[in-house]
Parts: structure tokens; sequence; C-alpha cells
């Protein structure tokens, strides 16, 4: 027998918010890339520190930046589990646990940039051989700066979880699962072809990732604006209620 879920709160205000959450984490990803540094670390230590202290508040603004959208993407990745669980909560705990470890791999290395930024700061009042010292490691951590690669990877399976549920819902258009499903694999083609041939996923970048920022964009706008069908919803919520007694038996 399904359990009456006319009491179950309403999901609208959870699935607006993750809307306005991850168009915020687009605009600011968006505006940081463009506002970006690009450091050469192919000179000696004492070029590269020079150029980084010269881009140090860009430097420092893109941390403040992303550290926000991560936050923000940290929402979107709780309320976005909540919304799909009913759907299948195996799936639904994969997608969040990869946006987590996604979350922690990028966030080592925005924290990494930042050190080696204090490195290069404290070189300019050390001594030789410490100031050599600490601006080789800081060209170090620098070599750690984000770009496509193993943060990607877990989005990119967020993404494919979160475009596969939504595809099976009928409370979110499954258009827009479909969508995700295609940005998570650009995502992950990106990420493993870097691995192999950095050039390779340089070029390939331009071409695939639109696709995810369409999927994301989509679902986003979609979610602020529309929300989801509320009745369709409590009937997922049913759904997965009359199941849990036959999986039990």
């Amino acid at each position: 027998m399904a359990s009456d879920t006319s009491t179950e709160p309403s999901p609208l205000f959870g699935a607006r918010m993750a809307g306005a959450l991850w168009l915020t984490v687009i605009l600011v990803s968006v505006v940081a890339i463009i506002g970006g540094i690009s450091l050469d670390l192919t000179g000696d230590p004492g070029t590269m520190a020079a150029n980084a202290l010269a881009s140090a508040s860009k430097i420092r603004l893109a941390f403040v930046l992303f550290f926000f959208g991560k936050i923000c993407y940290l929402g979107v990745t709780v309320l976005l589990y909540e919304l799909l669980k009913p759907l299948n909560k195996s799936v639904a705990v994969f997608g969040a646990f990869c946006g987590l470890a996604g979350l922690l791999s990028g966030g080592a290395g925005h924290f990494n940039l930042l050190t080696a930024l204090s490195l290069l700061e404290e070189s300019r009042r050390a001594t030789e051989p410490v100031a050599s010292q600490l601006q080789g490691a800081a060209k170090i951590l620098l070599g750690t700066a984000p770009r496509f690669g193993g943060e990607d990877v877990w989005f990119g399976f967020q993404l494919l979880s979160i475009g596969y549920l939504i595809a099976r819902s009928y409370f979110i258009p499954r258009a827009i699962g479909v969508l995700l499903v295609l940005g998570g694999s650009s995502f992950l083609v990106t990420s493993f072809t870097n691995f192999v041939s950095p050039a390779l996923g340089d070029r390939l970048a331009p071409l695939l990732l639109p696709l995810v920022l369409l999927g994301e964009g989509s679902l986003a706008l979609w979610l602020l604006f529309r929300g989801v069908n509320v009745e369709q919803w409590r009937l997922a919520i049913a759904r997965s209620s009359a199941s849990k007694p036959a999986a039990r038996s």
C-alpha cells in the first residue's frame, strides 16, 4: 500500500534554491576564468616569482571567486541529492559523493595556488639560499594549479548521475537529463584525453565543454524559474516507499 505523501514538504523552495546556487556557480566560474591569470612555469624561478607576484591581486581574487563558487556548489550537491533520491537513492548518493570528491580535489589545487603565492611573497624578504628554495617550492605548487583533470572526472560522473536520474523522472523535463548526460560525457572525454595528451585535450575542450554549459545552464534556469512538478515528485516518493518492503522481503 502506497504511503500518503500529501504531508511531504513541497520541494519547490529547495529546487529553486538549487537553481539559483547553480546559476551563481556558473556565473562566478565564467568571471574567474575570464579574469584569470596564466603563469609561465618554464622560466627560471626568479622570473616565475616576479610574474606571479605581479599578478598577486588577480590570484587572490580568483581564489575568492572559486572558493565562493565551491561553497555554492556544495549547496547544489546537497539539494539535488534531496530532490533526486526518490528516483534511485543509490545513484543519487553516488552522484553526491562524486560532487564532494570533485570539490575536495579542486579545492586542494586552489589552496596550493594561494600557498605558492605566500611562499613567493616570503621569498622577497628572505636571503639566499632560502629565497631560491622558497621559489622552487612555490613552482612545484603552482604546477598543481587547477586545470582540466582530476576534479572534472568527478564532476563528469556527477553530471552523468544527475542526468540519468532526470531522464527517468517525470518532474523535470527529460530532455534536460539528456543534455546533462551529454555534458557529463564531454567532461569525461576532455579529462581523460587530457591525461593522455594535454595538447589534444586542450583542443577538444572548446568543442565539447559548451555541452556542459548547456546542460548545467538548462537545469539551473529550469529549477530557478519553473521548479519541479510537485505532484509527480510526490508520486516518485510514493513509488520509492512502496518498493522498500518488497526489497527487504
